[in-house]
């Protein structure tokens, strides 16, 4: 699987979608991680620990997107990075669709986009 990771846009942003530790584990099981120049440098992660931990370096945000079958952001999208995502892709992080603009949520039905919110996750007993 082909998986991005975007630099996040949002003002005061600093974190990032994975860090080279969960790089290396991805691509050891045989993925293609690819890892936006600087993406991490808020978060503390230079881009030479992304590409020792296997990941391939993309150096715009169009390309990330592009590229990628599953997206690990930490931030809600912005309105330009829906329209960089592929139809059929999967997208996953703080999404807040619960209170989400209805014009990004019929951007991802329109796209067929898999939506994993981490702020929905549940355990069985609702925790």
């Amino acid at each position: 699987m082909n998986i991005g990771i975007p630099k996040e846009r949002r003002p005061f942003e600093s974190r990032v979608g994975l860090s080279p530790a969960g790089v290396e584990i991805l691509t050891q099981h045989g993925h293609q991680v690819y890892v936006e120049h600087e993406a991490g440098v808020g978060a503390g992660f230079e881009d030479r620990a992304y590409e020792t931990a296997g990941a391939r370096l993309v150096y715009s945000p169009e390309e990330v997107f592009g590229r990628a079958d599953l997206m690990l952001k930490v931030a809600r999208p912005l309105k330009e990075e829906l329209d960089w995502l592929r139809p059929n892709t999967v997208l996953a992080g703080i999404l807040h669709l619960a209170s989400a603009r209805e014009d990004k949520i019929e951007i991802l039905l329109e796209k067929k986009i898999t939506s994993i919110a981490y702020e929905q996750i549940q355990q069985r007993d609702g925790s």
